[in-house]
């Protein structure tokens, strides 16, 4: 990635979701994403930290790092990571939506969202932390 990166990091809590998404928005908002993208930028952001918050420190505390560049108009790349659990999100089996609702498991359809709503994306472990990268906006929203 040769675009600089811009860096916050914070405590894995619910209550930072809000300063992650506005400091990711500005990001995204100065590469010229589509306002209509923003929301989903949002709801995907929503999705990992959340996540992390509830179960990566579990029982313990730690931080979240969120990073992004712009590596062209228009295209945001971001990197969330965290010394938590070891945990791929993207090695967990896609979430079964035929039946009704009260039939499926609970789980799993935040990262099916995610999937669906970011353009590359991967996992990696590296120096005992997790770290998601995705490109926004996906295909679809382009």
């Amino acid at each position: 990635m040769e675009a600089p990166f811009e860096r916050l990091v914070l405590p894995a809590r619910v209550d930072s979701l809000e300063a992650f998404r506005g400091f990711v928005r500005t990001g995204a908002e100065s590469a010229g994403v589509a306002a209509q993208a923003l929301d989903w930028l949002d709801l995907v952001l929503e999705e990992i930290l959340v996540n992390i918050a509830r179960y990566a420190y579990e029982p313990g505390t730690g931080n979240a790092e969120v990073r992004y560049a712009v590596p062209e108009p228009g295209r945001l790349f971001v990197e969330i990571s965290d010394e938590g659990h070891v945990f791929n999100p993207l090695a967990t089996d896609p979430p079964a939506l035929g039946g009704t609702l009260s039939e499926r498991p609970i789980g799993g359809l935040g990262v099916f969202l995610v999937k669906n709503l970011v353009g590359s994306l991967s996992y990696r472990r590296e120096q005992d932390r997790n770290t998601l990268s995705f490109t926004f906006p996906g295909p679809d929203m382009a």
